[in-house]
């Protein structure tokens, strides 16, 4: 759902439907709309229950996490980045450890090791 949300916004945006009031990074918006389609494939690949889905979750966490601290980073050096990018990026990256923390609890719990 998160990327949908994220397609639908960021994909306004690039096509100039929508202008936000704070600083807009153009790489973050095209991150943000390729890794929606991403995410939506992830989740549909959990949902699936496709093996290769938990690894591409977890990269998906990864993706977020080091682009969450990129912007950290830009913010603490002074570079122009808008709060909602931050808070965003966080809650991205949030979500998707509770998504992978719990899809690997489910696979632990039906295939313990031995």
């Amino acid at each position: 759902m998160v990327g949908l949300l994220t397609i639908t916004e960021g994909g306004r945006v690039l096509l100039g439907l929508s202008t936000p009031p704070y600083t807009v990074l153009p790489w973050l918006v095209w991150y943000n709309v390729v890794m929606g389609v991403v995410s939506v494939v992830a989740g549909v690949g959990i949902w699936m229950q496709r093996s290769w889905s938990i690894d591409l979750g977890v990269n998906t966490l990864a993706f977020h996490a080091i682009v969450f601290a990129g912007l950290l980073g830009m913010q603490k050096f002074g570079q122009p980045v808008a709060m909602v990018s931050i808070f965003a990026m966080l809650f991205r990256t949030f979500i998707w450890i509770v998504i992978v923390s719990l899809v690997k609890w489910k696979r632990q719990e039906k295939y313990p090791p031995d």
